[in-house]
């Protein structure tokens, strides 16, 4: 029983930064980043307008690893900041904390999606 305990709360810290990244970003269902496993890729996938079916990438070996570079530099270039965020998305829990938590709350995207209106 403890070991679920530790697990479920191991998986809520880790989905919290993308589901406030979401928020920010206008996703109208940012609740899905606490899907397991692929909810947190799929909401930055729809913070950076592009099709949550992308997430299947990182089921397929090495190509998983191509995904996942590619998204880390695809995020912060999408939301207008350095470069340099990517590499802070290779520190676990930090990173993408302090990520999260200092982008600013920016405009939804006009290309229409699963994108709040405002």
């Amino acid at each position: 029983m403890g070991l679920l305990v530790v697990v479920v709360l191991l998986f809520v810290v880790l989905s919290v930064p993308s589901y406030v990244i979401g928020q920010r970003r206008g996703v109208e269902e940012a609740w899905v980043a606490f899907i397991p496993f692929v909810g947190p890729t799929i909401v930055l996938l729809w913070a950076i307008d592009r099709s949550g079916w992308l997430c299947l990438l990182g089921l397929v070996p090495l190509v998983n690893l191509v995904f996942s570079i590619w998204l880390f530099f695809s995020i912060p270039a999408h939301h207008g900041r350095t470069l340099w965020w990517g590499a802070a998305f290779f520190v676990p829990l930090v990173g993408m904390y302090s990520y999260a938590f200092t982008l600013p709350q920016g405009s939804p995207s006009s290309t229409g999606g699963v994108v709040a209106d405002v």
